[in-house]
């Protein structure tokens, strides 16, 4: 039996770095942080209109600041959002988006 060379060590170890395999992770890397931009600026937009006029009641500006509150929140949400999902995969952020979508769809951003 002969003694194997670093290069065969890592191919028989699945630690070999192919152009695949580095492909495969930026892309997977990619989509994730594209569905977790979308779905926290979603989520950040929505909880910012719910909250944005909470203060502004007594000189009717309650619209203005919900306005603000919608736009600012998308974007804070929108930037940690791809942040956040280009540190994970998109198996670990997929459901999380799907969680918030049953969470918006029956009312439960509050």
């Amino acid at each position: 039996m002969r003694e194997l060379t670093i290069v065969e060590v890592s191919n028989v170890s699945g630690a070999a770095l192919t152009p695949d395999s580095v492909v495969n992770f930026v892309a997977d890397h990619l989509a994730s942080a594209v569905l977790g931009g979308v779905a926290a600026a979603v989520a950040g937009g929505s909880i910012g209109f719910l909250h944005g006029g909470d203060a502004m009641g007594i000189l009717g500006l309650g619209v203005i600041g919900q306005l603000v509150g919608a736009v600012s929140g998308a974007v804070i949400g929108g930037v940690g959002g791809v942040i956040a999902g280009s540190l994970v995969s998109l198996s670990y952020s997929l459901p999380l988006a799907e969680q918030f979508v049953h969470t918006l769809v029956s009312g439960g951003i509050q």
